[in-house]
This record gives structure tokens, C-alpha cells and sequence, in this order.
């Protein structure tokens, strides 16, 4: 019995004791010596390890004493390590449980003039757009997986039934098993569009308990208007709204404001559109991989508007409309 109890001890002064084997004594400590909270100088260590071992041989001292004495001082031992061992496993599994940690992201983003394509931990591709963040879950994949958007992703979400893919863009929350979809959500966007490549979407408004759209599937999209808090169903061409991830420009049925925020996260520009324009009219154009300057120069054509570039600043003057 002292041989186990010398080593014990021995290995916590070494360092090599193990986790289990540490807490006991240093919970031994905490009933004896009042050190709960904080770490022992090495004189202190020194002092308590002088004094334990004092007492541990004072209790183990082969002296001519009766044997029920004896057997008495054994049991003293026997019991103060019991009573160790009881207090210890207790703080243990008080401690191992699992403590839960508050949920954090991890801001995956695509800067504005770049493309991002990244495949999450579950096998799920997500494809960035310029400009664009996705946040992932620190629980993403225990119970369900998790993650926010700004901007604008494809996602190509690998299945499981078991564990449902909830994307948070806005005030909107899109619900799929397995499928592949675009979600555009700029902040500064007034609308969130959900359209569906594969598959069926589920699209709604968690804080007001709302269900827009129990089934979207292919071609389908949903367009949420942030200013007006409503919603419409239509028909669209997916491979067109997704063709961005292949390099193409498009500008579909869009406002010279639109056009000009497109234009700066596209090509990292900073653009500045005349407030005083009075051109209401919306415009659908593509482009393959052109430089900005051509874009703006077709546009211009087009629409008779002007621009003058320095650097990187651009000012776009629309041409009034009376």
C-alpha cells in the first residue's frame, strides 16, 4: 500500500503522472491546504510534499504496536485514499461532461474582383461569388448543418437525410437535404433570390413564422423584397442566373443601380452613379469574361450613358429619360 501511495505522489512531482492521477491529489491538496484556485509555488509544492510524506509515514511506521492497532492505522490510510479516490472521480466526471460552448462562425470570403469555390467538412461545394462570405456553424455537422450568407453562392450539397443543410441569407432561411441551388443575398441589395438547379428547396421566415415556399425545384425561384417584406414565385433559367461561376456577366432585367454594384464587386471597381439620373428603365445584357472598360464602353452604346474612368473609380452618368 505505501509503495503505491510513494509512487503516486512520486509521479505527480516527476510530471508524469496521469490527468486522473493528478486531480486526485491535487484534490488532496484542496481539503488539507485551502489551494483551490490556484497553482503551488515550487517551495509551496516542496513544504506540502515534506509534510504529506511525513504523515504518510508517520501512518505507515513499523512500530511494535498491537495488531488491531496496526491493522486501525491501515485502515486510516485506506480510508483517507477511498475518500480521495470518491472526491476525485466526482470532480472528474463533474468535469468531463460536455460542457457546452456557445456557437461561433468561421467567415469563409471572396473579395470583391475574385471567385471562391470551397468544400465544406460534410462533402457540401460552395461556390463564392465576388464579393460574397459564408459562415460556418462551429456545430456544423453534429445535429444539422448550419451556416449564414452574404452575397451570393451556389451550393452543391451533399445528402443526408439525417442531417438537414440550413443556409440563413437575411431574414430568410433555406432548408434542403440534398440538392444544388443559388441563393443571392447582397446586404445592399433590396431583394434575396432562391433558385433551384436539383432538387427541392425550402425556403421561409423563421422570426415570423412564415412559409413561403415548401418545394421549389428546378427552374424555380423565389424572390424576396426586403423593402416591401413580400415575396414572388417565377419561372427562371438557372444555368443563366448561375453562369457567373464560369466567368459570365449578366445583367438580367437590371437598374442602372443594380448595374452599378454588380460592376464594382465584379471587377473590384469603386463606382459612383450620378443621384440626379432619371432613367428608370431596366436592362439585359451578358458579357464572357471582358475587362471593365469594354463592358462600360457596350453599355454606353446602349444606352447612351456616359462614364469617365480614373484608376479604379469609375462615375457612370445614365442618360435622362423625359
Amino acid at each position: 500500500m505505501d509503495d503505491h501511495i510513494k509512487s503516486l505522489f512520486k509521479r505527480y512531482q516527476e510530471g508524469t503522472a496521469t490527468a486522473a492521477e493528478r486531480q486526485l491529489v491535487e484534490t488532496w491538496f484542496e481539503s488539507h491546504y485551502g489551494q483551490k484556485g490556484r497553482m503551488l509555488s515550487r517551495n509551496e509544492e516542496t513544504s506540502v510534499f515534506e509534510d504529506l510524506d511525513a504523515r504518510i509515514s508517520a501512518m505507515l511506521a513499523d512500530e511494535p504496536v498491537i495488531t488491531r492497532k496496526l491493522n486501525f492505522r491501515w485502515m486510516q490510510v485506506a480510508a483517507m485514499f477511498i475518500a480521495l479516490l470518491g472526491s476525485g472521480l466526482f470532480i472528474r466526471n463533474k468535469f468531463s461532461k460536455k460542457t457546452i460552448q456557445p456557437e461561433t462562425f468561421t467567415e469563409i470570403r471572396s473579395l470583391k474582383g475574385e471567385k471562391k469555390e470551397v468544400t465544406l467538412k460534410d462533402g457540401t461545394t460552395v461556390f463564392l461569388n465576388s464579393g460574397s462570405s459564408v459562415f460556418i456553424s462551429s456545430r456544423f455537422d453534429a445535429q444539422k448543418r448550419e451556416v449564414k450568407l452574404s452575397g451570393e453562392a451556389f451550393f452543391q450539397v451533399h445528402h443526408n437525410a439525417s442531417k438537414p443543410f440550413i443556409i440563413h441569407s437575411g431574414k430568410l432561411q433555406t432548408t434542403v437535404l440534398g440538392t444544388s441551388f443559388d441563393i443571392k443575398a447582397y446586404p445592399e441589395d433590396e431583394h434575396v433570390k432562391v433558385s433551384v438547379a436539383t432538387g427541392r428547396v425550402k425556403v421561409e421566415k423563421p422570426d415570423a413564422a412564415k412559409l413561403y415556399a415548401k418545394a421549389l425545384t428546378h427552374n424555380q425561384a423565389l424572390v424576396y423584397d426586403k423593402v416591401k417584406d413580400s415575396h414572388r414565385l417565377t419561372t427562371v433559367n438557372i444555368d443563366s442566373i448561375s453562369a457567373w461561376r464560369t466567368n459570365h456577366l449578366n445583367f438580367d432585367n437590371a437598374s442602372y443601380e443594380e448595374i452599378a454594384r454588380m460592376l464594382s464587386r465584379w471587377y473590384n471597381l469603386d463606382v459612383t452613379l450620378n443621384a440626379n439620373h432619371r432613367d428608370t428603365k431596366r436592362y439585359t445584357l451578358s458579357f464572357f469574361n471582358e475587362r471593365p472598360d469594354k463592358v462600360l464602353n457596350v453599355l454606353s452604346a446602349l444606352t447612351g450613358m456616359t462614364y469617365t474612368m480614373n484608376g479604379r473609380k469609375v462615375i457612370i452618368n445614365p442618360k435622362n429619360q423625359f
